[in-house]
């Protein structure tokens, strides 16, 4: 059976990237027309009640691509249109592309998922504890989540170097004993950027743009940076006051390994492809990023290394979001759905069936 790859990015307020990558039962022979018709719908209604700004969309069923499109606007002031190849901050998916840098030194047995941070960072300070990499990529190593301390909005605006960020939470008390917990933690991804430097001896910005980016014909992938020139950036926006604005800055030098990346639809397509094709990491370490950890008691948690597993309905889905200044993400990956039922789904969502005697948008 053929595979389709169903693509949704909007931006702003939020910047939102729905993957689906969904086996075709019987959506085998539907017409593109028909595909972008309930696309265009879709977006435009996003659009016309000024829940986002713009989106850019793309299809593709195998190597063939049924749906590459834009909508809106990617720059209000410059009135710059949103195309398929609009590139945008992807915030937290970011993680898993920093999970597949670990897991290409784990095939190359450089690294081992059970090694102690200590190998690589040995002057952290553990506070009695064992946090392995495993850990850190499963969000249950207890470490202080950095973006979770009081001071974090104020200085989310500072350009802080490696050790300034590290300051900031290595000597926080534990949240809980390595294993005993999933819980969310940035910290961890940032930690294991370092952990890429120590073992690659490269800059981990440069790994990626190597390792990751070239491996898999990435053109419109980038490890984002404020002051960086990248053709079709979109702007950043956000709503508050009742008043449309641009959105804050923020340092992308905090966020290294935990969401400071950009991309376009297109190259996220040729990323989840690659991943499940097996094009960039062995199969043992694909399984291993899709397959849900569990806790030091045995009980299983819902997530991998680098991904959420979860269920929507009676699907599988293997998805993480993301959300950064302006911008909020979602990719996600559904391996046994039917792609047409899950446009349906969400055509149902954005036009509830009407209540009597009220009129619905058009």
């Amino acid at each position: 059976m053929k595979q389709v790859f169903f693509i949704v990015s909007f931006l702003l307020l939020p910047f939102v990237a729905v993957f689906f990558t969904a086996t075709v039962l019987h959506a085998e022979n539907t017409p593109k027309s028909e595909i972008e018709k309930q696309i265009d719908a879709i977006a435009g209604y996003e659009i016309d009640t000024r829940k986002v700004i713009g989106l850019s969309i793309g299809i593709a069923k195998g190597d063939d691509v049924l749906l590459a499109k834009g909508y809106g606007l990617a720059n209000v002031e410059l009135d710059v249109p949103a195309t398929a190849n609009t590139v945008y901050r992807i915030g937290s998916i970011s993680k898993q592309f920093t999970s597949a840098a670990v897991l290409l030194l784990v095939d190359q047995k450089v690294i081992f998922l059970d090694d102690p941070l200590t190998k690589y960072l040995p002057d952290y300070p553990m506070q009695k504890h064992v946090v392995t990499i495993r850990h850190l990529l499963e969000h249950t190593s207890g470490v202080k989540d950095f973006t979770r301390l009081p001071s974090y909005r104020k200085e989310i605006r500072n350009d802080a170097s490696q050790e300034e960020v590290l300051a900031r939470f290595q000597n926080e008390p534990f949240d809980f004993k390595p294993g005993e917990k999933h819980q969310y933690c940035n910290s961890g991804y940032f930690l294991l950027g370092l952990v890429v430097e120590r073992a690659s001896n490269q800059s981990f910005n440069k790994f990626l743009e190597t390792r990751v980016f070239k491996a898999l014909g990435l053109t419109q992938t980038y490890c984002d940076n404020n002051s960086l020139i990248i053709p079709n950036r979109a702007n950043c926006y956000s709503r508050w006051g009742g008043f449309l604005r641009n959105a804050r800055y923020v340092s992308l030098k905090q966020t290294v390994g935990a969401g400071h990346m950009a991309a376009t639809v297109g190259d996220l397509l040729i990323w989840q492809r690659g991943l499940v094709s097996h094009r960039l990491l062995r199969t043992e370490s694909w399984k291993d990023m899709s397959t849900p950890g569990k806790l030091n008691n045995g009980k299983p948690h819902r997530y991998g290394l680098g991904l959420f597993i979860r269920k929507l309905g009676n699907h599988s889905v293997i998805r993480h979001g993301g959300g950064i200044s302006g911008f909020r993400a979602e990719l996600a990956y559904f391996p046994h759905a039917n792609a047409a039922r899950i446009v349906d789904k969400i055509a149902r969502q954005l036009f509830p069936k009407p209540k009597a005697g009220k009129a619905t948008e058009p």
